[in-house]
């Protein structure tokens, strides 16, 4: 049994997208450094998992999940491997496993008869079909998740929220050596933040060099200095949606957003980036979904029509259009880190029954 499934009431934002850089169609139409042209297309049976949808950042692999229902949970985990599609074990690899940049997908898995070691990670890789296990024997009681941002697979490791509800204490858990380093930050916390309501929901986000941890709730979000045990303030207040920080490639910044309560397009928000080390803010553009690639650069996604923003030169331009049919709509985007791929799932009415596609382009 996954402990996932008790936490069903639980969302991780997932979007930990990952996206590159064109600016083309699915007919192969030229962009700006290069052509697009569709690789495959794939038949979804029943409806596109709207929290389960990532890309590998060499666009090799494409992580999906199906739902018989729309609101429901997904039915089916399915794996794409550059032409090959896998149907995963729901035992080990239901909706909280997750499909990670480096290639490898991600579970946690919950043994209810074990009182003293009860977590274990799998760690499954689609291209060769092999899997490691690691058991969790330090703060053996603490469940961590595997989402977007939760693991440096670099580094080895997952940060961790220890278990109680007065101190607010995280710390990093090395998985292949089954080693911790604890952080106590309570009274930091509190002095940044002031009251904080929930405080056994904070929402985590860890730099592929595993030096930031990003620490957030409803009141804020904190930035961790990992090398030098320094807490700042990325941002204070409600404003700032918690649940989907993401980090650029080059782990320099931290993408926020805020949601602007527009009733045309739901889910519309403007983004920000700010610097780990000055701390200085600033805002990027609009979109509905934003994506940090390489290069230093950030695709930013408004309905179909995606804009790509340097950070050097602060500037914004377009990155590509997705076609599509009067009745067809638009439901998932995903691009790869090497800006090569794009992966997006769309719903076609037919007379009978809706269809799910997703069509997979490459340069």
């Amino acid at each position: 049994m996954k402990l996932g499934n008790i936490f069903t009431g639980l969302s991780i934002i997932l979007l930990f997208g990952i996206v590159g850089c064109g600016s083309d169609d699915a007919s192969g139409s030229k962009g700006g450094s290069g052509e697009f042209k569709e690789i495959a297309s794939l038949d979804v049976e029943g409806h596109l998992a709207p929290h389960n949808f990532f890309i590998s950042d060499d666009g090799e692999i494409l992580n999906y999940g199906e739902q018989d229902e729309s609101l429901s949970e997904p039915d089916r985990m399915k794996v794409w491997v550059d032409g090959e599609t896998e149907e995963l074990d729901m035992e080990t690899f239901d909706h909280f496993s997750y499909l990670h940049p480096e290639g490898n997908i991600y579970s946690t898995i919950n043994d209810p008869n074990n009182e003293t070691t009860p977590y274990t990670l799998v760690k499954y890789d689609p291209r060769t079909g092999e899997s490691e296990e690691f058991l969790k024997t330090v703060e053996a009681e603490d469940f961590f998740h595997v989402g977007p941002g939760y693991v440096s697979e670099k580094e080895g490791l997952i940060p961790v929220r220890s278990d109680g509800y007065d101190e607010l204490n995280f710390y990093l858990w090395d998985y292949q050596n089954d080693e911790i380093e604890m952080y106590e930050l309570t009274e930091e916390l509190y002095d940044l933040f002031g009251e904080i309501e929930r405080t056994h929901e904070p929402k985590l986000a860890l730099s592929r060099d595993a030096k930031s941890l990003y620490i957030s709730y409803t009141e804020g979000i904190s930035h961790y200095n990992t090398e030098t045990g320094e807490l700042n303030e990325v941002s204070i207040g409600e404003e700032m949606d918690a649940n989907s920080v993401k980090v650029t490639l080059d782990n320099q910044y931290a993408v926020t957003r805020k949601y602007t309560g527009s009733e045309d397009i739901i889910g519309l928000a403007n983004f920000y980036i700010t610097d780990r080390d000055s701390f200085e803010q600033k805002e990027i553009g609009e979109g509905t979904e934003v994506f940090p690639i390489a290069d230093g650069k950030i695709v930013m996604q408004k309905e179909n029509e995606l804009t790509v923003y340097d950070i050097e030169s602060e500037e914004t331009s377009p990155f590509y259009t997705i076609e599509l049919g009067e009745e067809e709509d638009l439901k998932k985007v995903v691009v790869s880190c090497d800006g090569n791929t794009i992966a997006y799932g769309y719903e076609k009415e037919e007379e009978e029954e809706d269809k799910t596609t997703i069509k997979i382009i490459r340069r």
